[in-house]
């Protein structure tokens, strides 16, 4: 299975290819670490990057793309035009998209911890969001971090309502 990783940062997107096969990961050679869109206000620009990133996913035969979920409101709340390059890359046709959020991604590094350390990869610095959110996919393709995750919470917001209803008694 390949896996692009993007972490969008203004107009741009970084990517990141790995990919998980008989137990191994591999670092394929590719030729983008970036992929620029001049100006997301202007509609062909906006397709220029989204049949820039279709032609990557055809090159590499890419089976899934992850997008490195950003906050919507807030302090470290991501920009209007990393959100259109989001979405324009959702309406990617030829690959399945999904977002991941830095909770779920910490979590499944906690439970699969990186075997190699990320300056032993050869990627640049700039990389290593997209490089990381791509192995949490891979390590965890069927999001069971994530749904224990969510368990837990429900459990303690359960713990939390009963102990409330406790003191009011």
């Amino acid at each position: 299975m390949r896996v692009l990783g993007i972490e969008l940062a203004g107009n741009d997107a970084v990517v990141a290819l790995l990919e998980y096969q008989m137990g191994m990961f591999y670092l394929p050679e590719c030729r983008a670490r970036k992929l620029n869109c001049r100006n997301p206000d202007n509609v062909e620009d906006l397709r220029y990057f989204q049949k820039s990133v279709a032609k990557l996913v055809e090159d590499y035969q890419i089976n899934q793309i992850v997008i490195r979920e950003r906050m919507k409101k807030g302090r470290f709340a991501g920009g209007a035009n990393g959100f259109k390059l989001e979405a324009v890359i959702q309406l990617l046709d030829n690959c399945t998209v999904s977002l991941m959020n830095s909770a779920t991604q910490k979590a499944i590094a906690k439970k699969y911890p990186s075997a190699i350390d990320f300056s032993e990869t050869g990627m640049k610095k700039f990389q290593q969001g997209a490089f990381e959110v791509a192995y949490a996919q891979l390590t965890d393709p069927k999001g069971k971090v994530e749904e224990m995750r969510q368990k837990e919470i429900a459990k303690r917001k359960e713990k939390r309502e009963a102990q409330q209803e406790d003191e009011q008694d």
